[in-house]
Protein backbone atom coordinates (compact mmCIF):
# COMPACT_ATOMS: atom_id res chain seq x y z
CA UNK A 1 0.00 0.00 0.00
CA UNK A 2 1.13 4.00 -0.39
CA UNK A 3 3.04 2.60 -3.52
CA UNK A 4 1.02 3.87 -6.28
CA UNK A 5 2.74 6.12 -8.85
CA UNK A 6 1.76 9.72 -9.08
CA UNK A 7 1.61 11.01 -12.61
CA UNK A 8 -0.75 13.30 -14.89
CA UNK A 9 -3.05 10.58 -15.35
CA UNK A 10 -3.34 9.10 -11.72
CA UNK A 11 -2.32 13.05 -9.55
CA UNK A 12 -2.50 12.69 -6.02
CA UNK A 13 -4.43 15.01 -3.35
CA UNK A 14 -3.16 17.65 -0.11
CA UNK A 15 -5.61 19.12 1.97
CA UNK A 16 -4.60 21.57 3.90
CA UNK A 17 -6.75 22.27 6.75
CA UNK A 18 -5.84 25.72 9.12
CA UNK A 19 -7.72 26.67 11.95
CA UNK A 20 -8.34 30.49 11.91
CA UNK A 21 -9.72 31.31 15.47
CA UNK A 22 -8.93 34.23 17.62
CA UNK A 23 -6.55 32.19 19.67
CA UNK A 24 -4.16 31.87 16.69
CA UNK A 25 -3.47 35.56 17.14
CA UNK A 26 -1.47 34.42 20.54
CA UNK A 27 2.11 33.59 20.16
CA UNK A 28 3.94 30.38 20.39
CA UNK A 29 5.75 29.57 23.46
CA UNK A 30 9.23 31.23 23.74
CA UNK A 31 8.28 31.97 19.64
CA UNK A 32 8.29 35.95 18.74
CA UNK A 33 5.42 35.25 16.18
CA UNK A 34 2.05 34.59 15.89
CA UNK A 35 0.47 31.00 15.97
CA UNK A 36 -1.42 32.34 12.30
CA UNK A 37 2.17 34.55 11.11
CA UNK A 38 3.63 30.93 11.43
CA UNK A 39 1.24 28.27 10.17
CA UNK A 40 0.28 30.81 6.76
CA UNK A 41 4.07 31.47 6.43
CA UNK A 42 4.57 27.02 6.10
CA UNK A 43 2.11 26.50 4.28
CA UNK A 44 2.68 29.10 1.58
CA UNK A 45 6.17 27.72 1.31
CA UNK A 46 5.23 24.71 0.96
CA UNK A 47 2.58 25.26 -1.96
CA UNK A 48 5.40 27.42 -3.43
CA UNK A 49 7.66 24.51 -3.05
CA UNK A 50 5.01 21.85 -4.86
CA UNK A 51 4.59 24.15 -7.45
CA UNK A 52 8.59 24.00 -7.78
CA UNK A 53 8.58 20.47 -8.37
CA UNK A 54 6.10 19.67 -10.54
CA UNK A 55 7.55 22.32 -12.66
CA UNK A 56 9.35 21.06 -16.09
CA UNK A 57 10.12 22.60 -18.67
CA UNK A 58 7.17 23.23 -20.76
CA UNK A 59 5.47 24.36 -17.57
CA UNK A 60 4.12 22.97 -14.24
CA UNK A 61 2.65 19.67 -14.85
CA UNK A 62 -0.37 18.10 -13.27
CA UNK A 63 0.65 16.05 -10.49
CA UNK A 64 -1.23 17.24 -8.01
CA UNK A 65 -4.93 18.67 -7.07
CA UNK A 66 -4.69 21.01 -3.93
CA UNK A 67 -7.00 22.62 -1.60
CA UNK A 68 -7.10 24.80 1.53
CA UNK A 69 -10.01 25.38 3.96
CA UNK A 70 -9.83 28.10 6.76
CA UNK A 71 -11.83 27.48 9.59
CA UNK A 72 -12.82 30.07 12.76
CA UNK A 73 -12.69 33.32 10.53
CA UNK A 74 -16.49 33.25 9.89
CA UNK A 75 -19.08 31.68 12.51
CA UNK A 76 -20.43 29.44 9.82
CA UNK A 77 -17.98 27.29 9.81
CA UNK A 78 -15.33 26.28 7.55
CA UNK A 79 -14.78 28.10 4.19
CA UNK A 80 -12.67 27.36 0.96
CA UNK A 81 -9.82 29.77 0.84
CA UNK A 82 -9.01 29.11 -2.63
CA UNK A 83 -11.45 27.48 -4.15
CA UNK A 84 -15.00 25.98 -3.36
CA UNK A 85 -12.64 22.35 -4.16
CA UNK A 86 -9.80 21.62 -4.91
CA UNK A 87 -7.89 22.75 -7.62
CA UNK A 88 -5.34 20.95 -10.12
CA UNK A 89 -1.42 22.48 -8.93
CA UNK A 90 -1.44 24.06 -12.95
CA UNK A 91 -4.22 26.42 -11.60
CA UNK A 92 -2.18 27.60 -8.35
CA UNK A 93 -0.33 30.89 -10.11
CA UNK A 94 -3.77 32.12 -10.46
CA UNK A 95 -4.75 32.29 -7.64
CA UNK A 96 -1.74 34.19 -5.83
CA UNK A 97 -2.87 37.59 -3.86
CA UNK A 98 0.72 39.01 -3.89
CA UNK A 99 4.06 38.26 -3.91
CA UNK A 100 6.33 39.14 -0.34
CA UNK A 101 9.21 39.82 0.46
CA UNK A 102 10.88 38.40 3.45
CA UNK A 103 14.41 38.20 4.57
CA UNK A 104 15.89 34.96 6.30
CA UNK A 105 19.26 34.24 7.26
CA UNK A 106 21.19 31.77 5.72
CA UNK A 107 24.79 30.69 6.84
CA UNK A 108 24.39 33.38 9.42
CA UNK A 109 23.85 36.08 6.49
CA UNK A 110 20.39 37.72 5.66
CA UNK A 111 19.18 37.08 2.22
CA UNK A 112 16.12 38.52 0.50
CA UNK A 113 13.58 35.78 -0.79
CA UNK A 114 10.14 36.47 -3.15
CA UNK A 115 7.31 33.93 -2.77
CA UNK A 116 3.94 33.83 -3.24
CA UNK A 117 1.27 34.20 -0.82
CA UNK A 118 -2.13 32.95 -1.38
CA UNK A 119 -3.46 33.66 1.74
CA UNK A 120 -2.56 35.87 4.82
CA UNK A 121 -3.00 35.62 8.88
CA UNK A 122 -6.63 35.47 10.16
CA UNK A 123 -7.56 35.02 14.10
CA UNK A 124 -11.06 35.71 14.64
CA UNK A 125 -13.93 34.00 16.27
CA UNK A 126 -14.22 30.32 17.54
CA UNK A 127 -12.20 26.63 16.26
CA UNK A 128 -15.05 24.88 14.40
CA UNK A 129 -12.62 22.08 13.29
CA UNK A 130 -15.96 19.14 13.25
CA UNK A 131 -16.99 21.60 10.45
CA UNK A 132 -13.51 21.92 8.69
CA UNK A 133 -13.07 18.12 9.05
CA UNK A 134 -16.77 17.39 7.37
CA UNK A 135 -16.08 19.62 4.16
CA UNK A 136 -12.37 17.89 3.87
CA UNK A 137 -14.55 14.75 3.87
CA UNK A 138 -16.54 15.76 1.30
CA UNK A 139 -14.09 16.69 -0.89
CA UNK A 140 -11.77 14.00 -0.46
CA UNK A 141 -15.06 11.84 -1.06
CA UNK A 142 -15.65 12.75 -4.39
CA UNK A 143 -12.00 12.44 -5.29
CA UNK A 144 -11.58 9.43 -4.69
CA UNK A 145 -14.51 8.00 -6.60
CA UNK A 146 -13.09 9.87 -9.66
CA UNK A 147 -9.38 9.11 -8.49
CA UNK A 148 -9.29 5.41 -7.61
CA UNK A 149 -5.71 4.30 -8.79
CA UNK A 150 -4.15 7.41 -7.69
CA UNK A 151 -2.15 7.79 -4.50
CA UNK A 152 -4.08 8.00 -1.30
CA UNK A 153 -5.00 11.31 -0.09
CA UNK A 154 -2.88 13.27 2.65
CA UNK A 155 -4.89 15.54 4.74
CA UNK A 156 -2.93 18.21 6.98
CA UNK A 157 -4.19 20.07 9.78
CA UNK A 158 -2.80 23.10 11.43
CA UNK A 159 -4.48 23.36 14.71
CA UNK A 160 -4.42 25.22 18.64
CA UNK A 161 -6.35 21.55 19.25
CA UNK A 162 -9.70 22.83 20.90
CA UNK A 163 -12.47 22.32 18.25
CA UNK A 164 -15.79 24.65 19.74
CA UNK A 165 -18.55 22.32 17.40
CA UNK A 166 -17.73 19.29 18.95
CA UNK A 167 -15.25 15.94 19.25
CA UNK A 168 -13.19 15.71 16.04
CA UNK A 169 -13.00 11.90 16.75
CA UNK A 170 -15.88 9.98 14.52
CA UNK A 171 -15.72 12.69 11.95
CA UNK A 172 -11.49 11.97 11.81
CA UNK A 173 -12.37 8.46 11.45
CA UNK A 174 -14.88 8.91 8.21
CA UNK A 175 -12.42 10.73 6.72
CA UNK A 176 -9.70 8.23 6.98
CA UNK A 177 -11.58 5.58 6.12
CA UNK A 178 -12.25 7.19 2.47
CA UNK A 179 -9.62 5.26 -0.19
CA UNK A 180 -8.39 4.34 -3.21
CA UNK A 181 -6.84 1.03 -3.65
CA UNK A 182 -3.66 2.59 -2.86
CA UNK A 183 -4.69 2.68 0.67
CA UNK A 184 -6.39 5.19 3.25
CA UNK A 185 -6.44 8.82 3.51
CA UNK A 186 -3.98 10.52 5.97
CA UNK A 187 -4.60 12.32 8.54
CA UNK A 188 -1.59 14.55 9.62
CA UNK A 189 -1.84 16.81 12.49
CA UNK A 190 0.40 19.55 14.04
CA UNK A 191 -0.98 21.15 17.38
CA UNK A 192 -0.19 24.72 18.03
CA UNK A 193 -0.27 24.87 21.67
CA UNK A 194 0.33 27.85 24.14
CA UNK A 195 2.09 25.28 26.79
CA UNK A 196 5.46 25.34 27.42
CA UNK A 197 6.13 21.99 27.17
CA UNK A 198 8.63 20.91 24.88
CA UNK A 199 8.21 20.43 20.70
CA UNK A 200 7.44 16.35 20.33
CA UNK A 201 7.42 15.28 16.87
CA UNK A 202 5.86 11.68 15.79
CA UNK A 203 5.29 9.96 19.09
CA UNK A 204 4.42 6.43 18.80
CA UNK A 205 2.26 6.45 22.16
CA UNK A 206 0.55 8.84 24.54
CA UNK A 207 3.32 8.70 27.02
CA UNK A 208 5.18 10.61 25.03
CA UNK A 209 2.42 13.47 24.96
CA UNK A 210 2.81 16.77 27.36
CA UNK A 211 0.70 17.07 29.33
CA UNK A 212 -1.99 19.12 27.76
CA UNK A 213 -5.84 19.37 27.58
CA UNK A 214 -6.37 18.22 23.62
CA UNK A 215 -3.31 16.48 23.20
CA UNK A 216 -4.49 13.58 23.50
CA UNK A 217 -7.43 13.89 21.93
CA UNK A 218 -4.92 15.18 18.30
CA UNK A 219 -2.81 12.65 18.95
CA UNK A 220 -5.45 9.67 18.74
CA UNK A 221 -6.85 11.05 15.36
CA UNK A 222 -3.42 10.87 13.77
CA UNK A 223 -2.75 8.97 10.45
CA UNK A 224 -0.08 5.76 11.94
CA UNK A 225 2.83 6.62 9.42
CA UNK A 226 3.35 4.25 6.91
CA UNK A 227 6.80 2.69 6.26
CA UNK A 228 7.00 4.94 3.27
CA UNK A 229 6.76 8.17 5.59
CA UNK A 230 8.27 6.34 8.28
CA UNK A 231 11.84 6.37 6.52
CA UNK A 232 11.59 9.78 5.74
CA UNK A 233 10.36 10.83 9.59
CA UNK A 234 13.70 9.20 10.23
CA UNK A 235 15.45 11.14 8.36
CA UNK A 236 14.70 14.49 10.10
CA UNK A 237 13.96 13.21 13.69
CA UNK A 238 16.05 9.96 14.61
CA UNK A 239 14.15 9.11 17.24
CA UNK A 240 11.13 8.08 15.23
CA UNK A 241 9.69 4.54 15.64
CA UNK A 242 7.28 1.97 13.97
CA UNK A 243 4.11 3.00 15.08
CA UNK A 244 4.66 6.80 15.19
CA UNK A 245 1.36 9.09 14.14
CA UNK A 246 1.58 11.90 11.61
CA UNK A 247 1.33 14.14 14.72
CA UNK A 248 3.56 17.21 15.95
CA UNK A 249 3.16 19.33 19.11
CA UNK A 250 4.36 23.20 19.45
CA UNK A 251 6.75 22.69 16.31
CA UNK A 252 8.34 25.94 15.46
CA UNK A 253 8.08 27.36 11.55
CA UNK A 254 11.03 25.19 10.73
CA UNK A 255 9.43 22.21 12.37
CA UNK A 256 6.29 23.49 10.22
CA UNK A 257 7.76 23.21 7.02
CA UNK A 258 9.48 19.88 8.05
CA UNK A 259 6.40 18.76 8.89
CA UNK A 260 4.60 19.28 5.25
CA UNK A 261 8.00 18.66 3.57
CA UNK A 262 7.98 14.93 4.86
CA UNK A 263 4.07 14.72 4.37
CA UNK A 264 4.53 15.79 0.60
CA UNK A 265 7.75 15.06 0.28
CA UNK A 266 6.84 10.68 0.14
CA UNK A 267 4.06 11.10 -1.98
CA UNK A 268 6.47 13.19 -4.77
CA UNK A 269 8.45 10.69 -4.70
CA UNK A 270 6.17 8.76 -6.19
CA UNK A 271 6.00 11.25 -9.46
CA UNK A 272 6.61 9.32 -12.55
Amino acid sequence: MYEAEISRRNPGLFLFLLDQSRSMSHKLSGGERSKAVEATDAINKQIAELINRCTKSEGVRHYFDLGVIGYGFERSGAAGLISDAPVPITEMENVIKKMETRKEKVDDQEVEFQYPVWFEPVAASDTPMVSALKLAKEWVEKWVQDHQYSYPPVVINISDGESTDGSPTDISKELTELSTKDGKTMLWNCHLSESSAQPVSFPEDESKLPQEKYASTMFSISTVLPDSMLAIAREEYQDVTTGARAYVFNARLEDLIKLLDIGTRVAYSRVK
